[in-house]
């Protein structure tokens, strides 16, 4: 039997042959962000503010672009409770991605630059319902996960505390198309904004 690696196990052997590469490369920087995320589904939802962290390799094929690769985990981000007549449900979604495109940036004379980030990824997402019903009555919970592709765009700007050291803030937008698309009938895109602190390193 010959193993065939999915899309998410390509790519993922891709960012490893990537780093391992960029660790001995000149002209890197390595971007870790904490951010503050909004998602939106397109429906009647009100998701809470979650968080997140991405943390981006970037390798300078010009002083002005660079290859940019990165991985984006969220947290758990919980839905309000609604009510109908048998209970409470409650919904969350959790979500990682894998991203490569280009990262081009402008750096000033002072030590401050400006940049920004497109691509696409490749997600995996896991959406989860609670529900709570009355007294001695068992709730219960019910999870899903999908995978699947979309894009990411960005703009921060970063202010130099060393010659390789750089505070960062970050605008970021991200789309997960058809989620579900092939186990429901509801599918949706999944969009998430966020805003990030963070610490780049230029080697």
């Amino acid at each position: 039997m010959i193993f065939k690696p999915g899309p998410g196990r390509r790519l993922f052997i891709l960012l490893v042959s990537w780093m391992s590469f960029a660790a001995n490369a000149e002209n890197m920087q390595l971007d870790v962000n904490l951010g503050w995320t909004n998602l939106d589904s397109g429906r009647n939802d009100n998701f809470k503010s979650g968080k997140a962290l991405a943390v981006h390799f970037d390798y300078f094929l010009k002083h002005w672009l660079a290859a940019d690769i990165g991985l984006y985990v969220s947290d758990k981000t919980l839905e309000e409770s609604s009510e109908d007549v048998v209970g409470v449900f409650r919904t969350s979604i959790l979500s990682q991605a894998v991203l490569l495109g280009l990262k081009p940036r402008y750096k000033f004379s002072t030590p401050y630059e400006v940049y920004g980030r497109l691509g696409l990824q490749y997600w995996r997402t896991e959406l989860e319902l609670e529900e709570f019903f009355g007294t001695g009555i068992p709730g219960g919970t019910v999870a899903s996960k999908d995978t699947g592709y979309g894009y990411y765009a960005s703009i921060g700007g970063g202010y130099y505390v060393t010659e390789n050291v750089l505070v960062q803030i970050e605008l970021r937008h991200m789309q997960q198309l058809d989620v579900f698309g092939d186990t429901s009938q509801f599918p949706f895109d999944l969009t998430i904004n966020s805003f990030s602190f963070g610490l780049g390193y230029r080697f």
